[in-house]
């Protein structure tokens, strides 16, 4: 940031009221924190399988919900 910013911000700080001095603070760390987050990396999630064990799941219940979600899906028999 070149030096005449920083001198303008100074010189807004130092014009600022002592006891407003922590809000004005949470307000610029909160903005700070908002320009420098970085992405965080998630963890492999692997399969289901820890949850769900070897439980074998019908076909036939898979097919009855898909096409109750997903009418337009369906063939059209004629």
């Amino acid at each position: 940031m070149p030096t005449t910013y920083k001198q303008k911000l100074f010189g807004e700080l130092n014009a600022i009221p002592e006891e407003m001095i922590p809000r004005f603070y949470r307000i610029i760390h909160a903005l700070c924190s908002e320009f420098t987050h970085t992405a965080v990396e998630t963890k492999s999630r692997g399969s289901l399988k820890g949850i769900w064990g070897d439980i074998k799941i019908e076909e036939s219940l898979i097919k009855e919900a898909r096409n109750s979600l997903f009418t337009y899906e369906r063939e059209i028999k004629g």
